[in-house]
């Protein structure tokens, strides 16, 4: 029966995110001109054209059109272009935050495998340590294929206010944007995975994946104190987000393999995830991708083998000689998952993805993670929910379909900070 409800959770839930967000159609925008008095000729041949003449009946720039149906016969509409490509830039990001949210969701309980599954339990250090050794060996080793597929949203220009008074940083200027940007995300991601491995360790997989989720509240909560526009949608999704993290995380099912300590630290990881979406979304529009990602994952490597050496060395050197080939085999396993996919190939997507969807809505998809993360963690490591986890679940999926559908970000918000 449990198998069957959280099955069902997630097709309702895939029904919710692809019905409900993809195939909205975007909003009508009226065009205003104010220089002169123009008229619109309408000439047709084999394919319907527009012309915009102004009073002398010269040909103005040509204008997109659109066949919109309406009570069955094709009726031509002016649509502004912009409209269009912010409409379709939205979906996109909406399909990529939906894959980086599968990636995320497995993170939890491969990790927590590495102490679910072996004999001997291995440093929290070390395993911090090769997740992001590998994390920048797949990003130097992928990056030139990446680009090729991932649109950068630096070559777009800067529009917030942040963006433009970033140049005028004293440490921008001295070191280059590039360096500043990695510096400062690689060191809340550091934070944010160390304290996440951490939590893990010592609670179940499920709760550190309910936990991280508590940056969907963080994340537009610090937007909206800085002046940005939040739908009220949007904040009564966070609610019922809030509220299923609350719910679940009282499961009795889940007592026998969880600690306040482990939770505890998950929570806070989410505070230094949450800065780390913030930021990011700030230095995506000034710095390359492929120079921020990689700058980034230098500075979380350099702190992680930091760590280890000065903290976690002797206790990594007796963990690999007394672990078993299958520990080692498994360890091997778990840092090679989470630093290509987790920490390479998702980071990339997550810049524009979270550039086109911006930060609230990009957190209120990540809010699904808990629910295909105890999916696979109840295949992978025999976690089950009770009633509170599935009471907890379902306020998520009432979640997910305020948040799918949310009217989209405005691409000409008249506020001087806005959310995409």
């Amino acid at each position: 029966m449990g198998r069957k409800l959280i099955v069902a959770s997630a097709i309702i839930l895939s029904r919710i995110i692809f019905t409900g967000a993809f195939t909205r159609p975007p909003p009508s925008r009226t065009l205003k001109y104010q220089d002169c008095v123009r008229n619109i000729r309408v000439t047709t041949s084999e394919e319907l054209d527009i012309q915009v003449r102004d009073a002398e009946q010269q040909i103005i720039t040509p204008v997109p059109l659109q066949d919109v149906v309406v009570d069955g016969m094709p009726t031509p509409v002016l649509i502004d272009s912009e409209e269009v490509d912010a409409t379709n830039k939205y979906r996109a990001g909406l399909i990529t935050i939906g894959f980086i949210t599968l990636l995320f969701a497995s993170n939890s309980p491969i990790l927590r495998s590495a102490w679910e599954s072996t004999s001997s339990a291995p440093p929290v250090l070390l395993i911090n340590a090769a997740v992001s050794v590998v994390g920048l060996v797949g990003v130097i080793a992928s990056s030139s294929f990446l680009n090729q597929i991932v649109s950068d949203p630096s070559a777009q220009g800067n529009t917030s206010k942040d963006a433009i008074n970033s140049g005028n940083d004293l440490a921008a200027r001295i070191l280059g944007p590039s360096a500043v940007a990695g510096a400062e995300l690689g060191l809340w991601k550091f934070l944010g995975t160390t304290t996440n491995i951490y939590g893990l360790s010592q609670t179940s997989s499920d709760h550190g994946a309910f936990l991280i989720q508590l940056t969907t509240l963080i994340v537009p909560v610090v937007q909206g104190i800085m002046g940005v526009p939040i739908p009220k949608q949007i904040w009564a999704a966070i609610g019922l987000a809030l509220g299923g993290v609350v719910i679940f995380t009282q499961d009795p099912n889940q007592s026998d393999c969880a600690s306040l300590e482990g939770d505890i630290l998950c929570a806070l990881a989410a505070v230094f995830y949450a800065t780390y979406d913030l930021r990011l979304f700030h230095w995506g529009k000034l710095v390359p991708t492929n120079e921020l990602i990689t700058t980034k994952m230098v500075t979380q490597s350099l702190l992680a083998l930091s760590m280890l050496y000065l903290l976690g060395r002797q206790e990594t050197l007796d963990f690999l000689s007394d672990s078993s080939a299958d520990d080692l085999k498994l360890v091997g396993i778990v840092a090679l998952w989470s630093g290509l996919a987790v920490n390479c190939v998702a980071p990339y997507l997550q810049v524009s993805g979270q550039q086109a969807v911006g930060p609230a809505r990009a957190q209120i998809l990540y809010a699904s993670q808990p629910l295909w993360a105890a999916i696979m963690s109840f295949f992978l490591l025999g976690e089950a929910c009770g009633i509170e986890g599935f009471s907890g679940g379902a306020l998520f999926l009432v979640a997910m379909f305020l948040a799918a559908t949310a009217e989209n970000p405005d691409p000409n918000c008249p506020e001087k900070e806005c959310e995409v």
